[in-house]
């Protein structure tokens, strides 16, 4: 199979998983949850869910990533690699309770919603055997892990909806619900990837060692990513209240629903760059610079549309209260084409072993990203979150660029970036030229206008039918 087929097929179908997670998670947060608790309860669970998320993504501590570059280079040492990763996960999780505990303490006082919090908090735990399915990332077998995360998300879903229709408006409860998502999924990935690799649940304490001393700087880099990503989120409940929070939450869910593609698309190519990386960078440089031109294609065809439509977006999916953050998406839409650029930055980084690297990247990013939100909360709300998102960014793409052509050698190159870039401009002066002519009532409309001048835009940036070459490198 071509490379590029293989790169299409598990990217579409992780898309297709994920289209239907996100729908579910859609569901819960955007439809029931608002019309179930008032502005203030829903805020105290956007609180708590953000939280679960920030923690979620630093559980490995950056492990993951280098079991999945090892493991992929060298398969057969897949299993010691995996239950090294367990180890770890397993006691970061140990920590990540105690954290969530404490923040509800802090948070919720000696109070009933703090005992439920804290009976909660262990489903973290979970996360352990939840290592497993990186072999799903190394053999790119990715139906595994797309139907655990669908179940795990419909568990969610399932004791969501169920105290919705008892009248349940307690937010502790609904976050016990997405823990138990969360552990449903671990579960059945241990159960699944059994047959694929047997893990050495006693690893070498000296191999561990070495893991560790590998993998750190990738972990203090997700964890600064993951820190920016979503630190906004928690700083505004404290300096601007509940309502704001929560309607904040509802403008970014819509960012890191469009944010998924990028995500999933390099879960697969991932193994891939860490392949080529392996046999010199010219052998990785045509396909870095064509899977950055495809992923820049999309990202800015979409932050050039997005925010003509932003206050449809949020009345289509939202309740009538939620459109005053329909400014704070339309700023949020430029930090979209931003990150789609900056993951191929990133995956080459750390195929090439500079995750030291890109952890200070990541680390001055988190410093900036605090800094701002506390001068610019106070003042603008919502809309002062929205901007240092879209400035943090753009301060991780020109970083993660300059330090990747210093320490590797491949850049980006100006025809990579030349057609996007026109492609989007072109879609946004359409977008901004047709959109504004169409009634304002017509949400449904104006979308889909936007949505095919994007379209439009991505076909004009030449990269469909998509073409990544091969692993040797050489163009189909």
């Amino acid at each position: 199979m071509s490379l590029s087929r293989r790169v299409s097929r598990n990217a579409l179908g992780q898309i297709a998983g994920r289209l239907y997670t996100s729908a579910l998670a859609f569901v819960i947060t955007a439809l029931v949850l608002p019309r179930t608790m008032s502005g203030e309860l829903f805020g105290i669970f956007a609180f708590h869910h953000t939280l679960w998320q920030l923690l979620n993504n630093v559980l490995d501590f950056g492990t993951g990533t280098v079991v999945i570059r090892e493991s992929s280079r060298r398969r057969s040492e897949a299993g010691s690699l995996i239950g090294m990763l367990v180890t770890t996960k397993a006691l970061l999780a140990t920590a990540g309770v105690l954290v969530l505990v404490a923040v509800a303490w802090f948070g919720e006082g000696s109070s009933a919603r703090f005992l439920l919090l804290a009976l909660a908090a262990p489903l973290l735990l979970a996360h352990a055997p939840a290592a497993a399915n990186v072999i799903f990332h190394v053999d790119m077998r990715f139906g595994p892990a797309v139907l655990a995360s669908a179940l795990g998300q419909s568990v969610w879903l399932l004791g969501t909806l169920a105290m919705a229709f008892a009248g349940v408006v307690e937010p502790a409860l609904y976050i016990a619900a997405f823990g138990l998502g969360i552990a449903t999924n671990a579960l059945l990935s241990w159960r699944w990837a059994k047959p694929l690799v047997s893990v050495e649940l006693k690893p070498d304490p000296s191999s561990l060692r070495a893991l560790w001393k590998e993998s750190w700087p990738a972990g203090v880099s997700l964890t600064m990513a993951s820190v920016y990503f979503y630190i906004d989120a928690l700083m505004l409940r404290p300096l601007v209240g509940e309502v704001a929070t929560g309607h904040y939450k509802a403008a970014y869910s819509v960012m890191t629903f469009a944010l998924m593609v990028p995500v999933l698309v390099s879960n697969v190519l991932y193994p891939i760059y860490a392949r080529l990386w392996e046999r010199g960078a010219e052998a990785l440089r045509p396909f870095f610079g064509r899977s950055l031109a495809t992923l820049a294609a999309f990202g800015l065809c979409v932050a050039a549309t997005l925010p003509v439509v932003a206050r449809d977006v949020m009345a289509i999916v939202f309740e009538a209260p939620f459109l005053d953050a329909a400014p704070t998406l339309a700023t949020l839409s430029l930090a979209i084409g931003l990150v789609f650029c900056t993951y191929p930055h990133v995956l080459l980084l750390l195929a090439a072993g500079h995750q030291r690297t890109m952890m200070w990247v990541s680390v001055t990013a988190a410093a900036f990203n605090v800094i701002a939100n506390w001068v610019l909360i106070p003042e603008h709300g919502m809309l002062g979150a929205a901007v240092t998102t879209v400035l943090t960014e753009l301060l991780v793409l020109v970083g993660a660029a300059l330090a990747g052509r210093r320490l590797t050698g491949l850049s980006a190159g100006f025809a990579n970036w030349t057609r996007p870039l026109l492609a989007a401009g072109l879609a946004a002066a359409a977008a901004w030229w047709l959109v504004p002519l169409l009634d304002e009532s017509q949400h449904l409309l104006r979308l889909g206008a936007a949505l095919a001048l994007g379209v439009a835009g991505v076909f004009a940036a030449g990269v469909l039918p998509v073409d990544l070459g091969t692993e040797e490198g050489a163009p189909e």
